[in-house]
């Protein structure tokens, strides 16, 4: 007996006919029962009976197939605990990235490196930058992307490239002009994450006051809900580009550039002190990805 054999008998017995069977199998139908009459022959008994609606098992049949069952059981773990021996063999990595960059990245990310970089797994972790800092103090993530992140004790804090902000509405809100400035963002009711959120510190860096002082009239510390009330046309933000990509793409909302003074935030990369984990080619590879998504945008 071979697999291929048993396989086309499988068939034959679940479909109840050759034709549907051969179909199924992706194969010519005289081969497919060429190859159950071999079996038949080396185990000298009738397996299937023949009759003018199809075929029908006999019992020796019907045992084969059970018992066949059973090898194809035991092959797929076979097959799942090779698989998983090379899984746990390769280095695992686990890598943080913010809402904006999750929505931005994170799935092309994710197919990219499985191709590119098989000798790694990749675990993906999304969270807001300063979630993201503490879990890497933790040991809970190995690396992270994260905007403006103070320096830490312990860990590896590198500049990698700097990202602009956009005034954000809806577009029966939006001003006619292509810029907007500072005062008229504030005079907007704002959207925004909590004193810790990167838009609000950015927009608060560049009105020389304290997070807690702006006139944010909903904070928020969820993407969904600020794009929810920007959708309803409630409220404006600022926010990254890659948080509302597909909207803006769509229509559904609209961007203004800020000007008269730099509303951007630097992302950083953020690993344990002295770790020597091989991880330079996933960095390269999502920081390329986020400058070529985010064009004139950001720099490096």
């Amino acid at each position: 007996m071979n697999l291929r054999q048993l396989r086309y008998f499988r068939a034959a017995v679940e479909q109840r006919n050759f034709t549907r069977a051969a179909e199924r199998m992706h194969v010519a139908q005289p081969a497919l029962g060429q190859h159950i009459r071999m079996l038949e022959e080396e185990l000298q008994v009738t397996l299937l009976t023949r009759h003018s609606r199809g075929v029908a098992p006999t019992p020796a049949g019907q045992l084969l197939y059970s018992r066949s069952a059973e090898v194809f059981e035991l092959l797929e773990q076979i097959r799942k605990e090779v698989v998983g021996v090379d899984r746990k063999q390769r280095p695992a990595i686990s890598l943080g990235l913010t809402p904006s960059l999750t929505l931005l990245i994170g799935a092309d990310l994710q197919l990219a490196a499985t191709h590119a970089l098989q000798h790694l797994t990749l675990s993906l972790r999304e969270d807001p930058s300063f979630l993201l800092v503490d879990a890497v103090e933790r040991q809970e993530l190995d690396i992270a992307l994260a905007y403006d992140i103070d320096p830490r004790q312990g860990l590896s804090i590198t500049p990698a490239l700097k990202e602009q902000h956009l005034f954000v509405t809806h577009p029966d809100q939006a001003p006619p002009q292509d810029a907007v400035t500072l005062d008229q963002i504030l005079g907007f009711g704002l959207a925004m994450g909590t004193e810790r959120d990167i838009g609000r510190r950015a927009l608060a860096r560049v009105a020389g006051m304290p997070p807690a002082e702006l006139p944010i009239r909903y904070e928020v510390q969820s993407i969904a809900a600020i794009r929810e009330l920007l959708l309803r046309g409630s409220a404006a933000s600022v926010l990254p580009y890659g948080t509302v990509a597909r909207e803006l793409a769509q229509g559904t909302l609209v961007a203004r550039r800020i000007v008269g003074c730099e509303m951007e935030s630097v992302l950083y990369v953020v690993r344990r002190a002295n770790t020597d984990r091989d991880d330079g080619a996933l960095v390269e590879m999502a920081l390329a990805m986020i400058l070529e998504r985010l064009g004139d945008m950001a720099r490096r």
